[in-house]
């Protein structure tokens, strides 16, 4: 998030100037922060499941493409069914799911404190912080040690750093905002500065972690964007320069000359992996601008980059153009905020006719393909509210009436 686009948009909002995109979305949040304040704290300690490690304030997550062989009396060991999501993996007995709606409501209770100045939705994001991350009896250990185990295979595996990517987005935008705020004290501040050091310390040390930092597609790219979002909190700028650079590398050899994904494509979920790693890409991006790097720009061997990738992609956020690949689900709009990004980025309306042309509206080609996926009826709506909240509420597409934007872009870099 960028703090001028955000007031900017605080501004209108106070004095009835947001667009409509802009107020659906800012109704949307209310109401799901009305509906946080109801809900009890989560903690890992709630799961069904007990880790390896015999303690419950490890975290634990069940991979969700991987199912019991029916061939086998056990079912084990489990076996790989790609885009096709195991329910299992999505229940209470372990901490996925539990992880999503936690940094999802302490999101969205931020954000409302921010936008309304309502304190009690500031008071209950910190309470939420406090018992996933402080409070004795209900923090979780700073590791993913067991993150996307598959029964008979591994306990936990390093595709499991991938769950950990909400601490360095939503959490980490929720623990800058709430820095000042009465309800977040010093004492919480020193205590969550304390548990991502060490979290931090695992992802640069663990032989987990760093076999995930080697892998070539969506995966390491959000590994290098996790590490550089906690590296942010922590004022660590060199690390998020080395991440820039692993993912440059990474670059190099994920894109083609025309910013296709072949990795990605190859997926049963071509889209959504193809958005899903520049998700990675174009978040690091922002982050590296702000840290004087130019990310936006660099250009692989083949003259490819971020810009040619999204070029590549940005016609599909159509619903109605035909995405020539296999996908087993397709929501276009999603890639809509990475547009946004990158035309306030480059100061150029790169995508300008794609973004102020994208619907947010749920329709049948949103919704109609959760039962080939197993996916929940409500993932696509999620996904949508999503795009619409990160294009229009947390910052403002270059297009939107008298926006300049917030910054020029430091010398291009390769």
């Amino acid at each position: 998030m960028q703090d001028n686009q955000l007031a900017e948009v605080k501004r209108r909002l106070a004095e009835g100037t947001a667009a409509v995109p802009t107020r659906e979305a800012y109704d949307q949040l209310l109401a799901s922060a009305e509906h946080a304040l109801l809900q009890p704290d989560f903690s890992v300690t709630d799961k069904g499941m007990t880790p390896p490690s015999g303690s419950k304030h490890d975290y634990l997550s069940l991979s969700a493409y991987w199912w019991p062989d029916g061939d086998k009396p056990d079912g084990l060991p489990w076996i790989r069914r790609d885009g096709k999501v195991n329910p299992a993996s999505k229940d209470n007995q372990s901490d996925g799911v539990r992880l999503a709606a936690f940094t999802a409501r302490v999101q969205d209770l931020t954000l409302a404190w921010y936008f309304s100045g309502q304190q009690r939705f500031a008071d209950k994001a910190a309470s939420l912080l406090r018992t996933w991350f402080i409070n004795p009896p209900t923090r979780m250990n700073p590791n993913l040690n067991f993150a996307q185990g598959v029964p008979g295979i591994a306990s936990g595996r390093n595709a499991g750093v991938l769950d950990g990517r909400y601490f360095a987005t939503r959490i980490v935008d929720a623990l800058l905002m709430l820095h000042s705020n009465p309800a977040w004290s010093a004492e919480d501040e020193q205590q969550m500065h304390q548990w991502m050091t060490e979290y931090l310390r695992w992802l640069q040390h663990d032989p987990l972690a760093l076999k995930e930092r080697k892998t070539g597609n969506n995966h390491g790219n959000w590994y290098a964007t996790q590490v550089a979002g906690i590296a942010w909190y922590l004022d660590k700028p060199e690390a998020i320069a080395q991440m820039v650079a692993l993912t440059q590398s990474k670059l190099d050899s994920q894109l083609t000359a025309d910013g296709r994904q072949p990795l990605e494509l190859a997926r049963t979920r071509s889209f959504h992996y193809s958005y899903f790693n520049l998700q990675a890409v174009t978040l690091l991006a922002v982050l590296a601008q702000k840290n004087g790097i130019d990310l936006w720009h660099y250009q692989t061997p083949t003259g490819s980059g971020v810009l040619r990738a999204l070029d590549f992609l940005a016609p599909y956020s159509d619903q109605t153009k035909v995405w020539p690949y296999k996908s087993l689900d397709r929501i276009g709009v999603r890639i809509v905020p990475l547009l946004s990004w990158a035309d306030n980025a480059i100061a150029q309306p790169r995508y300008a006719r794609q973004i102020l042309a994208a619907s947010y509206r749920l329709s049948t080609s949103n919704l109609g393909q959760d039962h080939k996926t197993g996916e929940r009826p409500d993932a696509a709506r999620g996904a949508i509210i999503e795009a619409q909240r990160e294009t229009w509420l947390l910052s403002l597409p270059l297009s939107a009436a008298g926006f300049t934007p917030p910054t020029s872009l430091p010398s291009s870099g390769k």
